[in-house]
């Protein structure tokens, strides 16, 4: 096996010369198998001179991280002990890491197995960038591969879910996956390799263990070598997913738009192809979308339900720390845009006016003036001048939000701001990005680049004038 397991690195360029590699080390039989793989073969490329430099130092190209997901009472704290005693045994480094996964899975609304999956994966990207960690090795096997396969079939995830799980994937890899359990459990048995058995592996109350105990030994009773078939296919797929996702990207690219933090479509490259739904699925699964939103997204446009909104759960972007994707069909196109959550506000003080710097390059400077008989009212929409002594200071800057209102200037009664937008044939990203001017007292003064409050407009009387000026 030893050998199966060179080739494999060497074919799939899995591990470098020098890397420095953290193996996820759990205690079962499959993490401690490639534990000695990765030892025996450490120890084959190195020289005589090395070896014995290595007994007095710890093996500094090998790590080990074990999680303590604390579910199974003393035996995850025998699982521990294990993997400590075995890491001591051979002088290699281990890390140790106690999660509350119960109350993480409670606190995040997650199942208590997806709960340790992002826990477990969050830690390891975090040990790789401590301590410099070239590769994150994981322990999957070929029955784990067909096991993926049936568990993202049946949840409908198409291509993308069958293709399985990559040799490499970033810094992670999986040097086991040209292997299946048995050649591991013999592999282990002949080396007089010691596991730690985790016994909620053999209860079928789990999706994977069902599939695994009753699923796949149907499959090797039908036909020889049943499991060396579907690793085949998951293969093909793999390559054919690449290929598709080649020729999507091309198209995609084609016919998208970008401008200014949002992206659009127009409606007719989905409604004039007879794969238009799955385009529009393919283009809008990357921003957190399902398909069930993409199949309503598509009823919209056939509809020309313009002003229909879809909702996605991504945090993405680099200028707010937590957003979320929204998608607004219009009559001709669909848009998708940032939709801030965490809002970025600027507070304004009379004695220290600034010069601010927007979003989308805009620049908004402030100046105070005398109203004398040279005074001229500026009628750009990019210049706000108001009445000084009728707003209240510290000023905010922020983005709109549901229920504003205010007296568009030449009105005689208030309006709420959604409809002021709808007024002017705002698009849905034009009302997220566009800047709301309010007081100290919550009076909306100037919507920015658009309309002053006429409760704040230039009069006769006024006497001190605070100006506005926005440069795109």
């Amino acid at each position: 096996m030893l050998i199966e397991f060179k080739k494999y690195i060497e074919k799939h360029n899995l591990i470098n010369k020098g890397d420095k590699i953290l193996l996820a080390l759990s205690g079962g039989v499959d993490s401690m198998v490639l534990a000695k793989l990765l030892i025996m073969s450490q120890r084959d490329n190195e020289s005589t001179s090395q070896r014995v430099e290595m007994q007095s130092q710890s093996q500094s190209h090998l790590a080990f991280a074990h999680c303590n997901f604390h579910l199974r009472g003393e035996d995850s704290n025998r699982d521990e002990k294990f993997v400590t005693d075995f890491a001591r045994e051979n002088n290699i480094p281990i890390y140790i890491k106690h999660f509350d996964t119960e109350a993480y899975a409670k606190e995040k609304s997650l199942s208590v197995e997806m709960a340790a999956r992002e826990l477990r994966y969050n830690w390891f990207k975090e040990l790789k960038e401590i301590h410099n960690f070239d590769k994150v090795a994981l322990a999957h096997h070929g029955d784990d591969q067909i096991e993926t396969f049936f568990i993202n079939m049946l949840r409908g995830s198409g291509i993308k879910g069958l293709k399985g799980m990559k040799p490499r994937n970033d810094f992670y890899i999986r040097p086991l996956l040209f292997s299946n359990r048995n050649q591991i459990v013999t592999f282990a048995n002949e080396n007089d390799i010691q596991w730690v058995e985790d016994y909620t592996n053999k209860e079928t109350i789990y999706l994977r263990n069902k599939i695994r105990h009753q699923i796949i030994p149907l499959f090797d009773e039908i036909k020889e070598n049943a499991r060396q078939s579907l690793n085949f296919s998951i293969d093909c797929l793999s390559a054919e997913n690449e290929l598709y996702r080649n020729l999507i990207d091309d198209k995609l690219a084609e016919i998208e738009f970008v401008k200014d933090g949002y992206r659009s479509i127009e409606n007719r490259h989905f409604l004039n192809n007879e794969n238009g739904k799955q385009l529009l699925f393919e283009w809008v699964r990357r921003f957190g979308f399902n398909y069930e939103q993409a199949e309503s997204m598509f009823e919209a446009i056939e509809n020309e339900k313009s002003g229909a909104m879809f909702y996605s759960d991504n945090s993405v972007g680099t200028r707010h720390a937590a957003s979320v994707l929204v998608a607004s069909v219009q009559k001709y196109k669909i848009e998708i845009f940032e939709n801030r959550v965490e809002e970025e506000e600027f507070i304004i003080e009379p004695e220290n006016l600034k010069t601010l710097k927007l979003e989308n390059y805009q620049i908004l400077n402030f100046s105070v003036l005398n109203k004398d008989e040279n005074f001229k009212l500026i009628k750009d929409t990019s210049v706000a001048q108001l009445d000084m002594d009728k707003i209240t200071f510290p000023l905010k800057l922020r983005h709109w939000k549901k229920g504003d209102k205010f007296k568009p200037l030449g009105m005689k009664g208030s309006k709420l701001l959604s409809d002021f937008f709808n007024d002017l044939g705002f698009t849905a990203y034009q009302k997220q990005s566009t800047w709301i001017m309010e007081d100290a007292k919550g009076l909306i003064l100037w919507v920015v680049g658009c309309r002053i409050n006429d409760k704040v407009k230039i009069l006769d009387t006024t006497k001190v004038i605070f100006q506005c000026d926005l440069e795109n």
